[in-house]
């Protein structure tokens, strides 16, 4: 017996992967957030047995989905995005395990990769940051409520924005107040907004624009519109396919 947890993609349904559109067709049982995965996405589940649980603890949904299995029909536990960023999956994955039943996890398209793509934005620039860091503003954890930063790595920023105060302190505390910073908000449903501007506007690019959720921060050196050179391309550049020019 198994069961699916499917990533669907941040919205736009063109952006849903083939393996899990196959996936959610072959389901019998679906489970998914309604506050979270789009109308147009749960489209797709029309004459499936569904269940939404943005009411409904880990225990239930877990005790469902194994009882749904064990009755021999196939299982998906969708999310948004990808399951594997902030996708609260582990304990689902344990629990499932524990009870006897496969897991497979379908990979989708994270919320922060459309958000990159809608800006133009390249995360790993040429001569600029060559990391990239995920991170967020710990709430409600017993975590040092600290988000990971370096001034050397494009950061992207989940989860926070209704604490985009607190957010733009710590930030300030690494970069310059005219640093280049951009908010993606609701990337790939119809009423996305994307916004650019400098550190030292942030709270109130988030506050004009009344964002108070799903929102994706990122913060990178490559925000800035400049001619960059990527030496894979440059002719006096030597690799495996092509030898430089003289």
């Amino acid at each position: 017996m198994k069961v699916y947890i499917v990533g669907v993609g941040p919205g736009d349904p063109e952006l849903i992967t083939l393996k899990a559109l196959k996936v959610i067709r072959e389901s019998d049982v679906i489970f998914y957030t309604g506050s979270l995965v789009s109308p147009e996405i749960v489209k797709l589940f029309q004459g499936k047995r569904t269940f939404d649980t943005s009411s409904m603890e880990i225990e239930e949904i877990v005790g469902q989905a194994v009882k749904e299995a064990r009755e021999g029909r196939k299982v998906s536990i969708v999310h948004d995005g990808d399951p594997t960023i902030y996708g609260a999956i582990s304990e689902q994955v344990f629990l499932l395990e524990k009870e006897g039943l496969e897991v497979e996890v379908v990979p989708g398209v994270s919320s922060f990769q459309l958000s990159a793509s809608l800006l133009k934005l390249e995360l790993t620039c040429p001569q600029g940051p060559q990391s990239v860091i995920i991170t967020r503003l710990p709430y409600r954890t017993d975590y040092e409520r600290r988000m990971v930063l370096d001034k050397n790595a494009s950061i992207v920023i989940f989860l926070s924005i209704h604490l985009i105060d607190k957010v733009k302190e710590q930030l300030l505390s690494v970069f310059p107040a005219d640093f280049p910073v951009a908010v993606v908000y609701h990337a790939g449903w119809p009423d996305q907004k994307v916004l650019t501007g400098e550190l030292k506007e942030l709270d109130e690019l988030v506050k004009t624009n009344k964002i108070h959720k799903t929102a994706i921060i990122i913060v990178s050196q490559c925000l800035k519109r400049e001619e960059r050179h990527s030496n894979l391309y440059s002719g006096s550049f030597t690799h495996s396919y092509r030898r430089a020019k003289q």
